[in-house]
């Protein structure tokens, strides 16, 4: 059975185009820090629709992604 973790942009910057491609910002980990939650599933749905959550609560625009871990 597939486990699905999101995982979160760590620093919080828009991509810019005229960024060298190793500084697109894109950087994802899942703690951001000692508060923060590893949160894994067992299906699809749920992470895609916590990720929603936590994208649209963030003032930062944050990216959050959903990637298959096992």
């Amino acid at each position: 059975m597939p486990t699905y973790r999101i995982y979160k942009q760590l620093i919080p910057a828009p991509l810019d185009e005229k960024d060298p491609h190793w500084a697109k910002r894109q950087v994802c980990v899942a703690k951001l820090n000692e508060q923060d939650s590893i949160d894994d599933f067992n299906d699809l749905h749920q992470p895609e629709q916590y990720a929603q959550q936590l994208s649209d609560a963030d003032p930062t625009s944050r990216i959050y992604e959903v990637r298959q871990i096992h």
